[in-house]
C-alpha cells in the first residue's frame, strides 16, 4: 500500500473512532493526525515497544490503562491508533507520563483534558478492529486471535483477570465521565474562541452519553441540543460575548430545533450552533490586529446594541472618543471601517433572522435598527450579492 493510501486510510481511522491515529515507517513518523488536536504525541515510550514487537498486529496497555493498537502495513511500516481514554486516576502515573512528555505547567489541565476526552474502546473491540483492518489491507484472513497483548499486570484491579477487556465492566459509569470530558472541552474551545479546532472536532463528533431525556429519538436528540445551547451560550458569555447576544444565538437556534424532523439535521444545526458561537468569542477575542484594544470594545459595543440602531458618533461618545480617533484605530486594528464593521453584523444577524424565524423584511429591518426596510435590502444586497428573500428561500431549500 503506498503513503498516500496509507495517509487517508489514518485520517478515516481518527475520524471514525475520534482517536489518534499515526503512520510509522520504522521509527521515522510519516503522518499524525487526531481530531482533538492532541498536538503533544503521548505515545512516548510505547513507541519502541510497537517498533520491536515481532507481532503482526497488538495492543499496548499502560500504567494508566489505556490502549494503543498497531497493525503491520508493509515493510517495517505500522500504524498505531490510540490512546483510548485513561481508565485508572492514578496522580503518580499521571504526572509521571506529563514529565515524560514535557508538558508545560500552563498546558497541563488542557492537555488531560485532552487525554481524558479520548474514546472508550474496550480491548475486546479494538481487537476485533485490528484484525478486520489486517484482513482488508493484506486480503486474507487474521484471526483475532493473532493479535497480541501487552497486559500490564501489576495492579490489584487485573490480579484476577487473564484478559484486560475484562476491566470494561463499568463501561457505563466510563462513557458517563468520558462524555463530562467532552463537554469540557467543548465548553473550552467556545469560551475561547477556538473556531477552527471546534470544526475540527465536529467534522468526527464523539457519542454523548446524555442519559435517557425522552421517550423517542428526535426528542431525546432535541432535547440534548437545548441542554447543549445553555452550556454553550454560557461559555460564550464567560469568554466575553454579551449576554443578551448570547442568548438571542442560542434561542434562535432552538426554535429552528423544534421545527426539524431529521435526526441528523438536528445534530448538524448543534454543531453549526455551538460553531457559531464560538466565532462571536474569537472575533472579540482574536483579532487580526497586533494591538486589538479597539477592536475589542467596538465589537463588544456593536454586539450590545445589534438590535437598535448605532451611530457611530454616539457610540464614540459611549466610549469615550472622539468619532475620527476612534474610526481611525479601529480601521487600523480591523482592516476594515467602523461603518462597514457595524453593517456586516446586522447583516450577519439578519440572515440569522431569515433562517431561523418568519419574520417579514420590515419586522427583522425594525429590530436590527435598520431606518427602513428598503435601506436594509440595499446593504443586505451590497454584502450578500443577494436579496434578502433569495437569501431566505435558499438557505431553507438547502435545508
Amino acid at each position: 500500500m503506498d503513503n498516500k493510501t496509507c495517509i487517508e486510510m489514518c485520517r478515516s481511522l481518527a475520524k471514525a473512532y475520534s482517536v489518534a491515529v499515526r503512520l510509522y515507517d520504522k521509527d521515522n513518523l510519516l503522518f499524525y493526525y487526531s481530531v482533538n488536536n492532541m498536538e503533544i504525541d503521548p505515545l512516548g515510550n510505547h513507541l519502541k515497544d510497537i517498533i520491536e514487537s515481532k507481532a503482526e498486529a497488538g495492543i499496548i496497555t499502560t500504567q494508566l490503562y489505556q490502549f494503543y493498537g498497531f497493525i503491520t502495513v508493509d515493510r517495517g511500516k505500522r500504524i498505531i491508533l490510540g490512546p483510548t481514554r485513561i481508565l485508572k486516576d492514578d496522580t503518580k502515573e499521571i504526572e509521571l507520563l506529563m514529565a515524560m512528555l514535557n508538558v508545560s505547567p500552563t498546558y497541563r489541565n488542557d492537555y488531560l483534558k485532552l487525554l481524558y476526552s479520548a474514546p472508550i474502546i474496550s480491548g475486546n473491540r479494538l481487537a476485533w478492529l485490528l484484525s478486520s483492518l489486517m484482513m482488508a489491507i493484506h486480503n486474507k484472513v487474521f484471526p483475532v486471535e493473532k493479535v497480541w497483548f501487552q497486559i500490564k499486570k501489576d495492579s490489584e484491579d487485573l490480579k484476577d483477570n487473564d484478559d484486560y477487556s475484562k476491566v470494561d465492566d463499568s463501561e457505563l459509569r466510563q462513557k458517563v465521565n468520558q462524555s463530562y470530558a467532552w463537554e469540557q472541552l467543548i465548553v473550552s474551545y467556545v469560551e475561547n474562541g477556538q473556531t477552527k479546532l471546534l470544526k475540527e472536532l465536529c467534522s468526527a463528533p464523539p457519542k454523548i452519553n446524555a442519559g435517557i431525556i425522552a421517550h423517542d429519538a428526535l426528542r431525546q436528540i432535541k432535547n440534548m441540543g437545548i441542554c447543549a445551547a445553555t452550556v454553550a451560550s454560557r461559555a460564550a458569555i464567560q469568554g466575553g460575548l454579551d449576554v443578551q447576544a448570547a442568548f438571542k444565538i442560542s434561542d434562535l437556534y432552538i426554535q429552528k430545533m423544534e421545527l426539524l424532523n431529521d435526526i441528523t439535521k438536528v445534530e448538524q444545526l448543534i454543531h453549526q450552533m455551538i460553531i457559531d458561537l464560538a466565532s462571536h468569542v474569537e472575533k472579540i477575542s482574536h483579532p487580526k490586529g497586533v494591538d486589538s484594544r479597539y477592536y475589542r470594545i467596538c465589537c463588544n459595543y456593536v454586539s450590545k446594541h445589534l438590535y437598535s440602531s448605532i451611530k457611530v458618533e454616539a457610540m464614540a461618545k459611549d466610549l469615550g472618543y472622539t468619532r475620527a480617533h476612534l474610526c481611525a484605530r479601529f480601521k487600523k486594528e480591523a482592516g476594515i471601517s467602523l461603518i462597514h464593521y457595524i453593517q456586516k453584523e446586522k447583516i450577519i444577524e439578519s440572515k440569522r433572522l431569515l433562517q431561523f424565524t418568519d419574520q417579514s423584511l420590515a419586522s427583522i429591518a425594525l429590530l436590527l435598527g435598520f431606518c427602513s426596510q428598503s435601506h436594509f435590502q440595499t446593504i443586505f444586497k451590497k454584502i450578500e450579492k443577494e436579496t434578502p428573500m433569495e437569501y431566505r428561500r435558499r438557505i431553507r431549500l438547502d435545508n
